[in-house]
């Protein structure tokens, strides 16, 4: 199987030289890769590599803009109507050159990927991996120890990083926006979109994440769910899909 073994993808063809690389630049290279490295079975890399010079290596390696980096890429997959197998990870690598940006992909089998780093700065858990490829010493590789580093944390614990990938909306003054958890569409008030129509059910659908998309099951209820006008059982969503449950029409967009 093509996952069972890592594939390296190919550097995009993007390189810069200028005064700063920006965030958004990060995120478009990002975004490019994952458009350019989908197959024919609409299966894109979980392993993504940004190489940069040492001082933007420095200034770019915030917790945030991981997180952001993160929501790019997942977004993005959605986007492109593909999927990915595995847990995405995201590393940052030094490179010698100045100023310049590189992209690399692969697909990474689960128990081969690095395990989770912390960010001193922000006290967080990410995926992010900082090595410098310049250095000649294993010291060069950060890598931090989960049980000496908890324990001087200033903060609790860290929880599981929340991301924000889509938005359920009847464009009035209802949404919910939503990643990877599982949410409940219905008219139970305990319900995480509350829909007041009398043709739904009390748990008329849910949406599931599963291979980074959502998918919108039907929970057995009595009036069915359509998505763009077609009953389902379950469906992966795409960006703008229509969702009608009883009389009222819901709409599918990603962030």
């Amino acid at each position: 199987m093509q996952f069972a073994r890592v594939i390296k993808g190919q550097f995009t063809n993007f390189f810069r030289r200028r005064g700063e690389i920006e965030p958004e630049d990060l995120i478009n290279a990002l975004e490019r890769e994952v458009a350019k490295q989908k197959n024919a079975d609409r299966i894109v890399p979980n392993l993504y590599t940004i190489y940069l010079c040492a001082a933007d290596c420095h200034r770019l390696s915030a917790a945030r803009l991981i997180h952001e980096l993160y929501e790019a890429v997942e977004r993005k997959v959605i986007r492109e109507n593909c999927f990915m197998d595995g847990t995405l990870s995201i590393k940052i690598e030094k490179t010698a050159g100045e100023n310049s940006l590189a992209v690399e992909s692969a697909y990474v089998p689960e128990n081969a990927l690095e395990q989770d780093t912390i960010n001193l700065e922000n006290d967080v858990l990410s995926r992010t991996l900082i090595r410098d490829d310049t250095a000649c010493d294993d010291d060069a590789t950060i890598v931090a120890d989960h049980t000496k580093i908890i324990k001087t944390m200033r903060t609790s614990p860290t929880r599981k990083v929340e991301y924000n990938l889509a938005v359920i909306t009847d464009f009035t003054t209802a949404e919910v926006v939503f990643g990877e958890r599982q949410i409940y569409l219905g008219r139970k008030d305990t319900n995480d979109y509350v829909i007041d129509d009398e043709s739904a059910s009390r748990i008329h659908a849910y949406i599931s994440y599963e291979r980074h998309r959502h998918v919108l099951h039907d929970a057995g209820s009595l009036n069915g769910t359509l998505v763009n006008k077609k009953p389902i059982s379950s469906c992966q969503l795409k960006d703008g899909d229509k969702i009608l449950i009883g009389n009222t029409t819901l709409t599918y967009k990603v962030l």
